[in-house]
């Protein structure tokens, strides 16, 4: 089915039409030049109005084609968006097991992390996050000299007040400030001791739930850091997540490959 011609093409269908008509019933030569030499001009005209509807028809299919295009790159890089979720779970962390206890503030139980942090203080603080709970904390420090850094405890010996607590960084490290929630309580360590029939506070309620993941913590602060971060947060983290998941492609691959060896070595499973 042929498109709608546009008025001016009908217009001039119609006069060259009539046109020809009164050619053929002219009998003076002078006036059927002159109508012929009319008619050719109205010819002229419907072929240039039809080759302006050509390049206009043209132009909307590339356009069409173009947005077409740039909707399936957008849908490719929305499926190959990081999801924050499965980020927090395949980043590599090396946790922080070294830390500087001080109990002398009469408000605050204060952890002092230094070693590998001097010079943290000019770090741009969006890439560390931390969390606090009644009972627990976590930090993560994102791209620290290129690695990924967490510290985190979920059975504190004492309640804290998390609103309160905080991270402060300095040129020596990190110092962790954990507000007491009662003033007078005596932290003999970071973490409950764990009594024979589990941990129980004075009210004989336990510390930690066992029912929670710790991991839960990590991603919640991972998808915060992703979702809110600024580009070049997004980039650091993106590259993190794809540093990660190649080596653990390859340690897979070599454990894969040792399994299936010969039988050289201790076995152990372990790397020398």
């Amino acid at each position: 089915m042929s498109s709608p011609q546009s008025p001016a093409i009908e217009m001039y269908q119609k006069d060259i039409e009539e046109l020809e008509k009164l050619i053929n019933i002219a009998l003076r030569p002078n006036i059927k030049r002159q109508l012929e030499e009319y008619k050719n001009n109205l010819s002229n005209l419907m072929k240039e109005e039809n080759k302006k509807i050509e390049e206009e028809k043209k132009k909307k299919e590339s356009e069409k084609a173009e947005e077409k295009d740039s909707s399936n790159k957008e849908k490719e890089n929305s499926s190959s968006e990081i999801n924050p979720a499965k980020l927090s779970s395949s980043l590599l962390f090396t946790s922080i097991s070294k830390y500087a206890f001080d109990t002398s503030n009469e408000k605050f139980i204060k952890l002092y992390l230094t070693d590998n942090f001097e010079g943290i203080k000019s770090f741009n603080s969006s890439n560390i996050k931390s969390k606090f709970t009644k009972n627990s904390f976590d930090i993560c420090i994102i791209g620290w000299k290129n690695k990924n850094y967490r510290f985190s405890c979920f059975n504190l010996n004492k309640g804290i007040i998390p609103n309160d607590s905080y991270v402060k960084q300095t040129n020596s490290g990190l110092i962790v400030y954990l507000k007491k929630e009662n003033n007078s309580d005596y932290w003999d360590s970071l973490e409950k001791k764990k009594g024979l029939f589990g941990n129980k506070d004075e009210n004989g309620e336990g510390g930690l739930d066992k029912n929670k993941d710790p991991n839960a913590s990590l991603m919640e602060m991972m998808r915060d850091m992703y979702q809110n971060g600024d580009p070049e947060m997004k980039r650091m983290i993106a590259e993190a997540w794809t540093k990660s998941r190649d080596e653990q492609e390859n340690k897979f691959n070599h454990e894969h490959e040792h399994a299936h060896g010969d039988d050289d070595g201790c076995g152990c499973g372990h790397e020398h």
